[in-house]
């Protein structure tokens, strides 16, 4: 509303100025002096002709020619001065429609283009606030040529020299978790909770940090996600983490039902959607599976007891010693694309980068025939921020 008063405050005084020379010209017109002053003068000059008659200072005959003369120029200054204001009047009559048309005519324009190409409803926003979008604008663009190893090293550069920036803390902790360093992430996460406080997100990103460091939903993993729940009720990582530890616990229906639920329109983020989509798929078919992001193929339910009753040192040399054979197994075996899923997949979460690539790299000459399953395993990786050239996406 306060724009719209001072646009057409702006408006009113412009007109003002742009037509106020033909405003005062008319206006000068209507009573043009030098015609009044003409006739005042001859109307004198009879006044004192008539005095001179009566005290006989001028012959009659001499008044006589003297008053025709005075008398013809007084009717020419008349003249003069009436056709002038007609005149007057009607340039008044033709100016006066189109100074009235223009003073309407051009706020209506104005308001009609700014309509048309302005942005009329737009809010209105400091000057701080544009400059700050246009540095994050720019930011981005520098940010776009970078692959997530460059972009840790600024962040870690940054925070080095501001360690209590606690929102670079925020944004670093997941990039550690998807170049598979857990004990950074967690680290990470940890200190952006101390000083943002927390929340289900930075929550459950601890527990998956948790998750990772043991190999299993131990104790603290499962702490990290329970709260995550508390504090929103649909944080999807914590619910598809809860229903892999009810599955390592050997309640393998009830992981699977808290994955199901995971699988309705809207009900969880996509791509947790997919990794419940992979653990009911597995788990239905009573196959020895490993849901994303775990570290080892899950094992049946009387395993999962014994693992359960292990230190966390044995069960950790158990889950490294499955990996080894499921690699020894995919030498012998390649087409076997769920296989080397797992495989790349366990990798990525022990954080041995360079074995995930050499994995996704055999794996794409095992299925060089066989553009589907080589496009398939090629997309796995990469959503896991591994590629055959040997760097994360």
């Amino acid at each position: 509303m306060l724009f719209i008063l001072v646009a057409a405050s702006l408006t009113i005084l412009l007109l003002g100025i742009v037509f106020w020379p033909a405003i005062r010209r008319k206006t000068a017109d209507v009573a043009p002096e030098e015609h009044a002053f003409d006739l005042t003068i001859y109307k004198d000059q009879l006044r004192e002709l008539d005095a001179d008659l009566e005290r006989g200072a001028i012959e009659p005959a001499e008044a006589d020619y003297a008053r025709a003369e005075i008398g013809r120029r007084l009717l020419a200054a008349q003249e003069a001065a009436d056709a002038e204001a007609a005149e007057s009047g009607k340039d008044r009559m033709t100016g006066g429609p189109v100074l009235a048309a223009a003073a309407v005519f051009a706020p209506l324009a104005a308001a009609l283009i700014y309509s048309m190409t302005g942005s009329p409803g737009m809010d209105a926003q400091p000057l701080a606030a544009r400059v700050d979008e246009i540095r994050q604008q720019q930011a981005a663009q520098t940010l776009q040529g970078m692959d997530v190893e460059e972009l840790v090293s600024r962040a870690e550069a940054h925070l080095a020299q501001n360690p209590d920036d606690g929102r670079g803390w925020d944004v670093l902790a997941p990039m550690y978790l998807r170049l598979g360093r857990p004990q950074e992430a967690r680290q990470a996460f940890e200190r952006a909770i101390a000083l943002q406080g927390e929340d289900a997100k930075r929550r459950s990103g601890l527990g998956q940090a948790y998750y990772m460091l043991a190999g299993t939903v131990d104790v603290n993993a499962r702490a990290e996600f329970q709260r995550a729940l508390e504090l929103d009720a649909g944080d999807s990582r914590s619910r598809f983490f809860l229903a892999l530890a009810a599955a390592e616990a050997g309640n393998v229906d009830g992981a699977v039902q808290g994955w199901r639920a995971m699988l309705d329109p809207g009900a969880a983020a996509p791509e947790w959607q997919a990794a419940a989509a992979e653990g009911v798929r597995r788990y239905g078919e009573a196959s020895m599976a490993a849901a994303p992001g775990s570290a080892a193929p899950q094992l049946d339910e009387e395993t999962v007891r014994d693992v359960q009753g292990m230190n966390a040192e044995d069960r950790n040399a158990m889950i490294l010693d499955m990996i080894s054979q499921l690699d020894e197994r995919l030498r012998d075996n390649p087409d076997d694309i769920a296989g080397w899923q797992r495989l790349i997949r366990s990798y990525v979460v022990l954080g041995r980068k360079a074995d995930a690539e050499e994995a996704l790299s055999r794996a794409s000459e095992a299925f060089a025939s066989d553009a589907e399953k080589r496009d398939t395993i090629v997309n796995f990786a990469a959503a896991l921020g591994i590629s055959s050239g040997g760097s994360v996406q």
